[in-house]
Protein backbone atom coordinates (compact mmCIF):
# COMPACT_ATOMS: atom_id res chain seq x y z
CA UNK A 1 0.00 0.00 0.00
CA UNK A 2 0.98 3.66 -0.25
CA UNK A 3 1.96 3.72 3.44
CA UNK A 4 4.40 0.86 2.89
CA UNK A 5 5.83 2.52 -0.21
CA UNK A 6 6.34 5.74 1.75
CA UNK A 7 8.23 3.85 4.43
CA UNK A 8 10.31 2.03 1.83
CA UNK A 9 11.24 5.24 0.02
CA UNK A 10 12.20 6.91 3.30
CA UNK A 11 14.44 3.97 4.20
CA UNK A 12 16.17 4.21 0.80
CA UNK A 13 16.89 7.94 1.23
CA UNK A 14 18.24 7.27 4.72
CA UNK A 15 20.36 4.40 3.44
CA UNK A 16 22.18 6.70 1.01
CA UNK A 17 23.86 8.37 3.99
CA UNK A 18 24.12 5.23 6.13
CA UNK A 19 25.98 2.87 3.79
CA UNK A 20 28.96 1.42 5.67
CA UNK A 21 31.83 2.62 3.51
CA UNK A 22 35.18 3.94 4.64
CA UNK A 23 37.72 6.29 3.15
CA UNK A 24 41.40 7.00 3.26
CA UNK A 25 44.87 7.47 1.81
CA UNK A 26 47.18 9.98 3.41
CA UNK A 27 47.57 11.79 0.10
CA UNK A 28 43.80 12.42 0.18
CA UNK A 29 42.80 12.22 3.84
CA UNK A 30 45.39 13.73 6.14
CA UNK A 31 46.26 11.66 9.24
CA UNK A 32 47.09 12.86 12.74
CA UNK A 33 48.31 16.47 13.07
CA UNK A 34 48.40 16.77 9.28
CA UNK A 35 44.59 16.83 9.35
CA UNK A 36 44.78 20.22 11.08
CA UNK A 37 47.95 21.84 9.66
CA UNK A 38 48.74 19.94 6.45
CA UNK A 39 51.85 18.24 5.05
CA UNK A 40 54.35 20.31 7.00
CA UNK A 41 58.00 19.26 7.57
CA UNK A 42 58.69 20.15 11.19
CA UNK A 43 60.66 18.26 13.82
CA UNK A 44 57.82 18.34 16.32
CA UNK A 45 55.12 17.03 13.93
CA UNK A 46 54.88 13.25 13.94
CA UNK A 47 53.29 13.05 10.47
CA UNK A 48 56.02 15.01 8.64
CA UNK A 49 57.81 11.92 7.38
CA UNK A 50 54.64 10.40 6.02
CA UNK A 51 54.64 13.09 3.38
CA UNK A 52 58.21 14.14 2.69
CA UNK A 53 60.35 11.00 3.18
CA UNK A 54 63.45 13.12 3.87
CA UNK A 55 61.74 14.68 6.93
CA UNK A 56 62.18 11.50 9.01
CA UNK A 57 65.86 12.31 9.41
CA UNK A 58 65.25 15.65 11.11
CA UNK A 59 62.14 14.65 13.09
CA UNK A 60 63.57 11.50 14.72
CA UNK A 61 66.37 11.63 17.32
CA UNK A 62 66.61 7.85 17.53
CA UNK A 63 63.21 6.27 17.03
CA UNK A 64 59.58 7.28 16.66
CA UNK A 65 56.47 5.13 16.44
CA UNK A 66 52.73 5.33 17.25
CA UNK A 67 50.78 2.96 19.48
CA UNK A 68 47.51 4.36 18.11
CA UNK A 69 46.83 6.20 14.88
CA UNK A 70 43.28 6.59 13.57
CA UNK A 71 41.65 9.19 11.33
CA UNK A 72 37.99 9.51 10.37
CA UNK A 73 36.77 11.73 7.57
CA UNK A 74 33.63 12.53 5.64
CA UNK A 75 33.43 14.50 2.39
CA UNK A 76 30.16 15.55 0.86
CA UNK A 77 28.58 17.74 -1.79
CA UNK A 78 24.94 18.69 -2.20
CA UNK A 79 23.92 17.93 1.37
CA UNK A 80 21.57 20.91 1.22
CA UNK A 81 19.76 19.42 -1.78
CA UNK A 82 19.60 16.07 0.00
CA UNK A 83 17.91 17.63 3.04
CA UNK A 84 15.50 19.58 0.81
CA UNK A 85 14.58 16.47 -1.17
CA UNK A 86 14.08 14.41 1.99
CA UNK A 87 11.68 16.98 3.42
CA UNK A 88 9.83 17.47 0.12
CA UNK A 89 9.35 13.72 -0.43
CA UNK A 90 8.13 13.33 3.14
CA UNK A 91 5.45 15.95 2.52
CA UNK A 92 4.47 14.36 -0.83
CA UNK A 93 4.16 10.90 0.70
CA UNK A 94 2.09 12.18 3.63
CA UNK A 95 -0.25 13.88 1.15
CA UNK A 96 -0.77 10.82 -1.07
CA UNK A 97 -1.21 8.59 1.98
CA UNK A 98 -3.97 10.87 3.30
CA UNK A 99 -5.70 10.96 -0.12
CA UNK A 100 -5.53 7.19 -0.51
CA UNK A 101 -6.99 6.70 2.99
CA UNK A 102 -9.81 9.10 2.11
CA UNK A 103 -10.44 7.11 -1.09
CA UNK A 104 -10.70 3.87 0.91
CA UNK A 105 -13.22 5.58 3.20
CA UNK A 106 -15.25 6.92 0.26
CA UNK A 107 -14.28 10.54 0.88
CA UNK A 108 -12.13 10.94 -2.27
CA UNK A 109 -12.39 9.87 -5.91
CA UNK A 110 -10.08 7.73 -7.97
CA UNK A 111 -9.22 10.90 -9.88
CA UNK A 112 -7.93 12.45 -6.65
CA UNK A 113 -5.67 9.43 -6.12
CA UNK A 114 -4.41 9.56 -9.70
CA UNK A 115 -3.68 13.26 -9.32
CA UNK A 116 -1.60 12.59 -6.21
CA UNK A 117 0.26 9.76 -7.97
CA UNK A 118 1.05 12.06 -10.90
CA UNK A 119 2.32 14.71 -8.49
CA UNK A 120 4.44 12.09 -6.72
CA UNK A 121 5.82 10.85 -10.04
CA UNK A 122 6.82 14.37 -11.09
CA UNK A 123 8.33 15.22 -7.69
CA UNK A 124 10.26 11.96 -7.44
CA UNK A 125 11.65 12.37 -10.95
CA UNK A 126 12.68 15.98 -10.30
CA UNK A 127 14.22 15.22 -6.91
CA UNK A 128 16.24 12.19 -8.04
CA UNK A 129 17.55 14.25 -10.97
CA UNK A 130 18.51 17.02 -8.52
CA UNK A 131 20.42 14.59 -6.31
CA UNK A 132 22.11 12.94 -9.28
CA UNK A 133 23.43 16.34 -10.40
CA UNK A 134 24.53 17.65 -7.00
CA UNK A 135 24.89 15.05 -4.28
CA UNK A 136 27.56 12.59 -3.24
CA UNK A 137 29.01 11.42 0.07
CA UNK A 138 32.42 9.96 0.87
CA UNK A 139 32.63 8.77 4.51
CA UNK A 140 35.82 7.15 5.63
CA UNK A 141 38.60 6.10 7.95
CA UNK A 142 42.27 5.14 7.91
CA UNK A 143 44.28 3.12 10.39
CA UNK A 144 47.99 2.46 10.87
CA UNK A 145 49.11 -0.82 12.36
CA UNK A 146 50.42 -0.29 15.93
CA UNK A 147 54.15 0.53 16.12
CA UNK A 148 54.12 1.76 12.52
CA UNK A 149 55.26 3.89 10.87
CA UNK A 150 58.46 3.08 12.75
CA UNK A 151 61.35 5.50 12.18
CA UNK A 152 64.87 4.53 13.26
CA UNK A 153 67.66 7.11 13.01
CA UNK A 154 71.21 5.72 12.82
CA UNK A 155 72.76 9.17 12.43
CA UNK A 156 75.47 9.04 9.74
CA UNK A 157 73.98 5.86 8.30
CA UNK A 158 70.61 7.57 7.88
CA UNK A 159 67.02 7.03 8.97
CA UNK A 160 65.08 3.91 8.05
CA UNK A 161 61.29 3.83 8.19
CA UNK A 162 58.72 1.06 7.96
CA UNK A 163 54.93 1.40 7.89
CA UNK A 164 51.80 -0.69 7.42
CA UNK A 165 48.44 1.05 6.93
CA UNK A 166 44.91 0.26 5.87
CA UNK A 167 43.55 2.87 3.48
CA UNK A 168 40.03 2.60 2.12
CA UNK A 169 37.52 4.90 0.44
CA UNK A 170 33.90 4.85 -0.64
CA UNK A 171 31.75 7.13 -2.75
CA UNK A 172 27.93 7.13 -2.82
CA UNK A 173 25.90 8.96 -5.46
CA UNK A 174 22.76 8.55 -7.59
CA UNK A 175 22.24 8.02 -11.31
CA UNK A 176 18.97 9.35 -12.70
CA UNK A 177 16.72 8.19 -15.49
CA UNK A 178 13.05 8.93 -16.14
CA UNK A 179 10.70 7.87 -13.34
CA UNK A 180 7.04 7.03 -13.91
CA UNK A 181 4.17 5.13 -12.29
CA UNK A 182 2.41 3.02 -14.90
CA UNK A 183 -0.93 2.83 -13.08
CA UNK A 184 -4.45 3.72 -14.23
CA UNK A 185 -7.83 4.36 -12.61
CA UNK A 186 -9.05 0.80 -13.28
CA UNK A 187 -6.14 -0.75 -11.35
CA UNK A 188 -6.83 1.51 -8.36
CA UNK A 189 -10.59 0.80 -8.45
CA UNK A 190 -10.13 -2.97 -8.80
CA UNK A 191 -7.73 -3.11 -5.87
CA UNK A 192 -10.14 -1.15 -3.70
CA UNK A 193 -13.21 -3.19 -4.75
CA UNK A 194 -11.41 -6.49 -4.04
CA UNK A 195 -9.96 -5.21 -0.76
CA UNK A 196 -6.46 -5.89 -2.08
CA UNK A 197 -3.24 -4.09 -1.31
CA UNK A 198 -2.06 -1.78 -4.07
CA UNK A 199 1.72 -2.04 -4.33
CA UNK A 200 3.07 1.13 -6.00
CA UNK A 201 6.39 -0.58 -6.75
CA UNK A 202 4.53 -2.96 -9.08
CA UNK A 203 3.82 0.07 -11.28
CA UNK A 204 7.14 1.91 -10.81
CA UNK A 205 9.21 2.13 -14.00
CA UNK A 206 12.77 3.52 -13.81
CA UNK A 207 16.41 2.58 -14.20
CA UNK A 208 17.49 5.19 -11.61
CA UNK A 209 20.09 3.66 -9.31
CA UNK A 210 22.35 4.23 -6.34
CA UNK A 211 25.99 4.12 -7.49
CA UNK A 212 28.49 2.86 -4.93
CA UNK A 213 32.25 2.90 -5.55
CA UNK A 214 34.57 1.52 -2.91
CA UNK A 215 38.28 0.93 -2.55
CA UNK A 216 40.39 -0.96 -0.07
CA UNK A 217 44.11 -0.26 -0.12
CA UNK A 218 46.79 -1.81 2.09
CA UNK A 219 50.16 -0.05 2.01
CA UNK A 220 53.52 -1.45 3.05
CA UNK A 221 56.03 1.43 3.18
CA UNK A 222 59.82 1.24 3.24
CA UNK A 223 61.71 4.52 3.43
CA UNK A 224 65.22 5.83 3.83
CA UNK A 225 66.59 9.33 4.46
CA UNK A 226 70.01 10.76 5.17
CA UNK A 227 71.88 14.04 5.20
CA UNK A 228 73.66 14.73 1.94
CA UNK A 229 77.39 15.48 1.83
CA UNK A 230 78.24 19.22 1.85
CA UNK A 231 77.20 20.97 -1.34
CA UNK A 232 79.39 24.01 -2.03
CA UNK A 233 76.60 26.23 -3.31
CA UNK A 234 74.35 25.45 -0.36
CA UNK A 235 77.18 25.38 2.16
CA UNK A 236 78.10 28.97 1.27
CA UNK A 237 74.68 30.03 2.60
CA UNK A 238 74.84 27.78 5.66
CA UNK A 239 72.26 25.37 4.24
CA UNK A 240 72.32 21.62 4.81
CA UNK A 241 70.36 19.18 2.68
CA UNK A 242 68.60 15.91 3.48
CA UNK A 243 67.24 13.52 0.86
CA UNK A 244 64.84 10.62 1.20
CA UNK A 245 62.97 8.01 -0.80
CA UNK A 246 59.98 5.82 -0.01
CA UNK A 247 58.73 2.76 -1.81
CA UNK A 248 55.18 1.56 -1.17
CA UNK A 249 53.81 -1.84 -2.02
CA UNK A 250 50.10 -1.29 -2.71
CA UNK A 251 47.56 -4.09 -2.36
CA UNK A 252 44.29 -2.72 -3.70
CA UNK A 253 40.75 -3.77 -4.46
CA UNK A 254 38.61 -1.18 -6.26
CA UNK A 255 34.97 -2.10 -6.77
CA UNK A 256 31.79 -0.46 -8.00
CA UNK A 257 28.17 -1.57 -7.89
CA UNK A 258 24.76 -0.33 -8.98
CA UNK A 259 21.69 -0.77 -6.80
CA UNK A 260 18.48 -0.12 -8.83
CA UNK A 261 16.24 2.33 -6.97
CA UNK A 262 13.15 0.19 -7.60
CA UNK A 263 14.81 -2.90 -6.15
CA UNK A 264 15.92 -0.98 -3.08
CA UNK A 265 12.40 0.32 -2.44
CA UNK A 266 10.99 -3.19 -2.87
CA UNK A 267 13.53 -4.56 -0.40
CA UNK A 268 12.61 -1.86 2.10
CA UNK A 269 8.90 -2.62 1.52
CA UNK A 270 9.47 -6.27 2.45
CA UNK A 271 10.08 -5.35 6.08
CA UNK A 272 13.15 -7.54 6.51
CA UNK A 273 16.86 -6.73 6.52
CA UNK A 274 17.55 -7.95 2.97
CA UNK A 275 18.54 -4.45 1.81
CA UNK A 276 21.19 -3.95 4.46
CA UNK A 277 22.34 -7.57 4.22
CA UNK A 278 22.78 -7.39 0.44
CA UNK A 279 24.88 -4.26 0.67
CA UNK A 280 26.87 -5.64 3.59
CA UNK A 281 27.60 -8.84 1.67
CA UNK A 282 28.74 -6.81 -1.34
CA UNK A 283 31.03 -4.68 0.81
CA UNK A 284 32.57 -7.78 2.36
CA UNK A 285 32.93 -9.88 -0.79
CA UNK A 286 34.39 -6.95 -2.75
CA UNK A 287 37.66 -7.31 -0.89
CA UNK A 288 38.40 -10.94 -1.70
CA UNK A 289 40.62 -10.21 -4.70
CA UNK A 290 43.54 -7.81 -4.63
CA UNK A 291 45.86 -6.42 -7.28
CA UNK A 292 49.34 -5.10 -6.58
CA UNK A 293 51.48 -2.18 -7.65
CA UNK A 294 54.38 -0.10 -6.30
CA UNK A 295 54.57 3.66 -5.71
CA UNK A 296 57.77 5.67 -5.36
CA UNK A 297 58.05 9.03 -3.54
CA UNK A 298 61.13 11.26 -3.38
CA UNK A 299 61.86 14.15 -1.03
CA UNK A 300 64.48 16.80 -0.23
CA UNK A 301 64.63 19.08 2.82
CA UNK A 302 66.84 22.17 3.02
CA UNK A 303 67.65 23.53 6.49
CA UNK A 304 69.28 26.80 7.54
CA UNK A 305 69.26 27.64 11.24
CA UNK A 306 65.53 27.66 12.12
CA UNK A 307 64.21 27.63 8.56
CA UNK A 308 63.18 24.52 6.64
CA UNK A 309 62.13 24.13 3.01
CA UNK A 310 60.97 20.78 1.65
CA UNK A 311 60.14 19.41 -1.78
CA UNK A 312 58.27 16.14 -2.33
CA UNK A 313 57.55 14.36 -5.59
CA UNK A 314 54.84 11.74 -5.08
CA UNK A 315 54.08 8.69 -7.24
CA UNK A 316 57.06 9.12 -9.56
CA UNK A 317 56.33 5.84 -11.35
CA UNK A 318 52.59 6.50 -11.92
CA UNK A 319 51.06 3.38 -10.32
CA UNK A 320 47.76 2.09 -11.75
CA UNK A 321 44.74 0.64 -9.96
CA UNK A 322 41.80 -0.89 -11.84
CA UNK A 323 38.12 -1.21 -10.96
CA UNK A 324 36.02 -4.29 -11.66
CA UNK A 325 34.25 -4.23 -15.04
CA UNK A 326 30.46 -3.87 -15.20
CA UNK A 327 28.12 -4.92 -18.03
CA UNK A 328 28.81 -7.42 -20.78
CA UNK A 329 26.82 -10.60 -21.56
CA UNK A 330 23.96 -9.50 -19.31
CA UNK A 331 21.60 -12.02 -20.96
CA UNK A 332 23.78 -14.91 -19.78
CA UNK A 333 23.34 -14.04 -16.08
CA UNK A 334 20.93 -16.35 -14.27
CA UNK A 335 20.40 -14.18 -11.18
CA UNK A 336 17.59 -11.68 -11.85
CA UNK A 337 19.08 -9.01 -9.57
CA UNK A 338 22.54 -9.26 -11.15
CA UNK A 339 21.00 -9.20 -14.62
CA UNK A 340 19.01 -6.04 -13.81
CA UNK A 341 22.11 -4.32 -12.43
CA UNK A 342 24.06 -5.36 -15.53
CA UNK A 343 21.50 -3.88 -17.94
CA UNK A 344 21.28 -0.71 -15.86
CA UNK A 345 25.06 -0.30 -15.94
CA UNK A 346 25.12 -0.62 -19.71
CA UNK A 347 22.27 1.87 -19.97
CA UNK A 348 24.00 4.55 -17.88
CA UNK A 349 27.30 3.90 -19.65
CA UNK A 350 25.54 4.60 -22.97
CA UNK A 351 24.37 7.94 -21.52
CA UNK A 352 27.92 8.80 -20.47
CA UNK A 353 27.03 8.86 -16.76
CA UNK A 354 29.54 6.14 -15.86
CA UNK A 355 32.21 3.88 -17.36
CA UNK A 356 31.93 0.11 -17.51
CA UNK A 357 35.73 -0.32 -17.43
CA UNK A 358 37.72 2.15 -15.35
CA UNK A 359 41.21 2.52 -13.98
CA UNK A 360 42.75 4.97 -11.56
CA UNK A 361 46.26 6.08 -12.49
CA UNK A 362 48.00 7.95 -9.68
CA UNK A 363 49.87 10.69 -11.53
CA UNK A 364 52.99 12.33 -10.07
CA UNK A 365 52.46 15.55 -8.20
CA UNK A 366 54.78 18.00 -6.47
CA UNK A 367 54.41 19.39 -2.96
CA UNK A 368 56.37 22.13 -1.17
CA UNK A 369 56.55 22.66 2.60
CA UNK A 370 58.22 25.42 4.61
CA UNK A 371 58.54 26.28 8.28
CA UNK A 372 60.14 29.05 10.32
CA UNK A 373 60.65 28.50 14.04
CA UNK A 374 61.66 30.67 16.99
CA UNK A 375 62.74 30.02 20.58
CA UNK A 376 64.22 26.60 19.84
CA UNK A 377 61.14 25.50 17.88
CA UNK A 378 58.70 26.57 20.57
CA UNK A 379 56.86 28.85 18.13
CA UNK A 380 56.47 27.91 14.46
CA UNK A 381 54.87 29.37 11.35
CA UNK A 382 54.56 26.80 8.59
CA UNK A 383 52.94 26.22 5.23
CA UNK A 384 52.47 23.53 2.60
CA UNK A 385 51.38 23.74 -1.03
CA UNK A 386 50.39 21.30 -3.75
CA UNK A 387 52.18 22.77 -6.76
CA UNK A 388 50.30 20.40 -9.05
CA UNK A 389 46.86 18.85 -8.73
CA UNK A 390 46.32 15.38 -7.30
CA UNK A 391 43.38 13.02 -7.73
CA UNK A 392 41.74 10.66 -5.29
CA UNK A 393 40.78 7.07 -6.04
CA UNK A 394 37.67 8.26 -7.88
CA UNK A 395 39.50 10.70 -10.14
CA UNK A 396 38.33 13.82 -8.27
CA UNK A 397 40.95 16.56 -8.20
CA UNK A 398 42.25 18.73 -5.40
CA UNK A 399 45.12 21.19 -4.92
CA UNK A 400 45.54 22.48 -1.39
CA UNK A 401 47.48 25.14 0.46
CA UNK A 402 47.81 25.20 4.25
CA UNK A 403 49.13 27.81 6.69
CA UNK A 404 49.71 26.93 10.32
CA UNK A 405 50.75 28.29 13.69
CA UNK A 406 52.22 25.88 16.21
CA UNK A 407 52.96 26.51 19.90
CA UNK A 408 55.27 23.73 21.13
CA UNK A 409 56.48 24.26 24.72
CA UNK A 410 59.34 22.03 25.79
CA UNK A 411 57.88 21.14 29.21
CA UNK A 412 56.02 17.84 28.98
CA UNK A 413 53.10 19.00 31.12
CA UNK A 414 52.09 21.92 28.85
CA UNK A 415 49.72 21.13 25.97
CA UNK A 416 50.91 21.87 22.45
CA UNK A 417 48.63 23.85 20.17
CA UNK A 418 48.13 23.67 16.39
CA UNK A 419 46.01 26.09 14.40
CA UNK A 420 45.63 25.73 10.66
CA UNK A 421 43.85 27.40 7.77
CA UNK A 422 43.74 26.06 4.23
CA UNK A 423 42.32 26.42 0.75
CA UNK A 424 41.60 23.98 -2.06
CA UNK A 425 42.23 25.78 -5.35
CA UNK A 426 39.62 23.60 -7.06
CA UNK A 427 36.97 24.91 -4.62
CA UNK A 428 37.88 28.45 -3.62
CA UNK A 429 34.55 29.17 -1.91
CA UNK A 430 35.40 26.83 0.98
CA UNK A 431 37.98 27.37 3.74
CA UNK A 432 39.55 24.70 5.91
CA UNK A 433 40.03 25.40 9.61
CA UNK A 434 42.15 23.05 11.70
CA UNK A 435 42.63 22.70 15.45
CA UNK A 436 44.93 20.31 17.27
CA UNK A 437 46.28 19.64 20.75
CA UNK A 438 49.05 17.42 22.08
CA UNK A 439 49.14 16.27 25.69
CA UNK A 440 52.30 15.17 27.51
CA UNK A 441 54.11 15.23 24.13
CA UNK A 442 52.61 11.87 23.14
CA UNK A 443 48.81 12.03 22.82
CA UNK A 444 47.49 14.04 19.90
CA UNK A 445 43.94 15.07 18.98
CA UNK A 446 43.28 16.91 15.74
CA UNK A 447 40.21 18.04 13.84
CA UNK A 448 39.40 20.05 10.74
CA UNK A 449 36.36 21.48 9.03
CA UNK A 450 36.27 22.50 5.39
CA UNK A 451 33.25 24.66 4.58
CA UNK A 452 31.94 27.82 2.99
CA UNK A 453 32.02 29.76 6.25
CA UNK A 454 29.61 32.43 5.04
CA UNK A 455 26.88 29.90 4.23
CA UNK A 456 27.56 27.66 7.22
CA UNK A 457 25.44 29.94 9.42
CA UNK A 458 22.89 30.89 6.74
CA UNK A 459 19.18 30.91 7.56
CA UNK A 460 18.59 29.06 4.27
CA UNK A 461 18.82 25.35 5.13
CA UNK A 462 19.85 24.43 1.58
CA UNK A 463 22.74 26.90 1.64
CA UNK A 464 23.67 25.76 5.14
CA UNK A 465 23.77 22.11 4.06
CA UNK A 466 25.79 22.88 0.94
CA UNK A 467 28.35 24.85 2.96
CA UNK A 468 30.00 21.70 4.33
CA UNK A 469 32.71 20.13 2.17
CA UNK A 470 34.48 17.82 4.61
CA UNK A 471 35.24 17.17 8.26
CA UNK A 472 38.02 15.14 9.88
CA UNK A 473 38.95 13.93 13.34
CA UNK A 474 42.14 12.17 14.29
CA UNK A 475 43.65 10.58 17.40
CA UNK A 476 47.21 9.33 17.75
CA UNK A 477 49.50 8.20 20.55
CA UNK A 478 53.13 8.69 19.52
CA UNK A 479 56.35 7.84 21.27
CA UNK A 480 59.70 9.38 20.31
CA UNK A 481 63.10 9.10 21.94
Amino acid sequence: MIRTFALGLSVVFGTVLALPAFAGNFNYIAPGPASSVGAISNSEISTSGRYNPSATFGSTKFSRFPLLDFTGNVQTRGLGEFNTVFEDMGDRLDSIDATFTAFEDGDATVGDVLGEINDLESALDTNIALLADNFYAKPGAMVHMPFTPLDLNFQETGTFSFGVSSLTQGRISLLHDEIEFDVDAQAITDANDNDEDLEPTDFLRTTSSIYLKQAQVFNLDLGYARQLPPITFLDNFGVSATAGARGTLIAHSLQKRLYPLKSLIQDADSGDDSLQQTIQDDLTSAYNNYNYDVALDLGVTLTRDNTQLGFTLYNVNRPVMEYNVLGGACGDLTDDTEQTECFHAEHFASLGDMSLAEEHRVYPHLGIEASQSWLNNRLVLASSLDVTQKTDLFGEESQTMNLAFLAQPTQWYWPRLRLGVGKDFTDLEATQLGFGLSFFKVFQLDSSLNADLGDLFSDDLTEQGNALRSASASASFNIAF
